[in-house]
């Protein structure tokens, strides 16, 4: 055991210098290390997170302008509106691919299939909703209304449009799940 009253002034002074510098490393040592995990955080919300939320969004969103493009070019008769919902599934595709390469990277079999899925389903509802466009500027109103709402036999081309729909909200869901698990991790360094 170590007895401080015989230890010479001169130990005890530079025994004292010890301790704190001890102290003072382990401090540093914390300090750094809640540095780094609040930067990992924070990249991965900046890095990650925020862009896949906004890319779905836009993917949503363009999913909404297709159908809006295609029921425009049904309604007034006019092919123009075709090639806005062509530019429109090409944001859908690129947002497609974004999440593909994610899901590669992070060697995600589930949701990779996932977004897979959706891609076919986006392009069945593209497919249909341009079928239903000339139906309504080639054969009229009833013909591109059947293939609009849908009926026994078809689901139609909004119902198409809202499954898919909702098939997005979980990767949008996910990765606004995983910004918050980073913001609590965020907070609990802090």
């Amino acid at each position: 055991m170590l007895n401080i009253k015989n230890m010479s002034i001169v130990a005890q002074i530079g025994m004292g210098f010890v301790l704190v510098g001890l102290i003072f490393s382990a401090a540093i040592f914390k300090i750094g290390w809640s540095f780094s995990s609040l930067t990992q955080g924070v990249q991965q919300i900046n890095d990650k997170n925020l862009p896949y939320v906004l890319t779905v969004d836009e993917m949503d969103l363009a999913r909404s302008e297709v159908q809006q493009f295609l029921t425009d070019a049904g309604a007034t008769h006019m092919r123009e509106p075709f090639q806005e919902a062509e530019a429109s599934a090409q944001k859908f595709l690129l947002g497609v691919e974004k999440f593909k390469q994610l899901y590669r990277r992070e060697n995600n079999t589930d949701k990779y299939q996932q977004i897979e899925a959706i891609e076919t389903d986006f392009n069945r509802m593209y497919r249909d909703g341009k079928v239903m466009a000339e139906a309504y500027i080639v054969s009229g109103l009833e013909a591109g209304n059947v293939l609009m709402k849908g009926n026994d036999t078809i689901a139609g081309f909004d119902q198409d449009s809202a499954k898919l729909m909702e098939k997005l909200t979980p990767f949008r869901d996910a990765q606004i799940a995983e910004a918050r698990q980073a913001t609590k991790t965020i907070a609990s360094v802090a």
